[in-house]
């Protein structure tokens, strides 16, 4: 895994790099393939194409594996890899609208591998990757204008999970904790006490997630740490009546990857098809029929990114590319 940035750990970078290379570096650590980059996968194309091109701006550093969440007409980008692939503690805010960004705090505790949701005038950011092998269980808040403040703990350390907001309730997929892909989903109104609700049918880490009204959906995911075997399986948490099901089956298996809601359609952007493939696909799922279909392509195949939609458009920020360096990119999402 990539530990976090201290003084008496620079002399391990080498080592991170190393355990990046590697199918598993144990918790917030990297379970990507270890092939080669592909673009998009064998579906068939739809009609209203989604259009994807490079913003002519970039952010002021590559991060990868970060959280970002909508903040009114801007987008704040927290904690992740950074370029030399350690944990960041950096909070940036950044106006799409022109590409300026501004400081906006410090995390209390660096992570990557982390899932975050808006909660009001604060961000929450649970567990992470960090120096510790099985990361962290921390809860932070991170407001605006204000310190970040470490506010609670999930039951046991997370990274590489996934969460959602439905109403003023969190609720967190899967992930790792540092032994095993955990299955529980819990919810939260307040990032201090967790109830669980149920366990995924297929535990994964590494997942994508959207809501779409009062339903969840996780898609894909690293659901074999030991033998890196992706799943394509659809996965979905039923607000309404708490039920957890799996609902349908991606074309191909997929990890590594981020999804938005633009326009009412659920997009998954990049991420490694087939096990294997760094992709540049964008698929379009359908939650009335389970129907995957190719919607487009990303400028580049690109994987561990973060994804947010501000206004009409959608924004893929940072990731990882075919050299698996964090990126500084950030590309933007519209209907065509």
């Amino acid at each position: 895994m990539e530990r976090v940035r201290r003084p008496w750990l620079r002399v391990s970078v080498v080592a991170g790099l190393v355990c990046l290379a590697a199918v598993a570096c144990g918790g917030g650590g990297d379970d990507t393939p270890t092939t080669s980059s592909a673009g998009a996968t064998s579906t068939t194309a739809a009609a209203d194409a989604i259009q994807a091109v490079n913003a002519p701006w970039t952010l002021p550093e590559p991060v990868a594996r970060e959280v970002v969440v909508a903040t009114g007409k801007e987008f704040t980008v927290v904690g992740g890899l950074d370029a030399t692939k350690f944990s960041t503690a950096s909070v940036v805010t950044v106006d799409p609208s022109t590409g300026v960004s501004r400081a906006a705090g410090t995390l209390a505790v660096a992570v990557h591998d982390a899932a975050g949701v808006r909660s009001g005038n604060q961000i929450l950011v649970f567990g992470g990757g960090g120096p510790s092998e099985s990361g962290t269980a921390d809860v932070q808040a991170v407001p605006r204008g204000g310190a970040t403040t470490v506010i609670g703990a999930l039951p046991g350390p997370r990274s590489d999970h996934v969460a959602a907001r439905v109403g003023a309730t969190t609720y967190v997929f899967g992930g790792y904790d540092g032994a095993g892909i955990v299955a529980d989903v819990l919810a939260t109104t307040d990032g201090v006490t967790f109830t669980k609700v149920g366990n995924l049918p297929v535990p994964v880490r590494y997942p994508a997630v959207a809501v779409v009204g009062k339903t969840v959906y996780v898609f894909g995911g690293v659901s074999n740490s030991q033998a890196g075997i992706d799943t394509a399986t659809v996965q979905r948490l039923d607000v309404a009546t708490g039920a957890i099901d799996t609902v349908a089956t991606l074309p191909t298996s997929l990890s590594h990857a981020s999804a938005i809601v633009l326009g009412g359609q659920v997009l998954l952007l990049g991420g490694y098809v087939a096990n294997t493939e760094l992709s540049a696909q964008i698929l379009r799922f359908d939650p009335a029929t389970g129907a995957a279909t190719i919607a487009g392509a990303l400028p580049a195949p690109v994987s561990d990114a973060a994804a947010v939609v501000v206004g009409a458009r959608g924004y893929l920020v940072g990731g990882q590319g075919a050299d698996r360096a964090p990126l500084a990119s950030v590309t933007v999402i519209s209907a065509a």
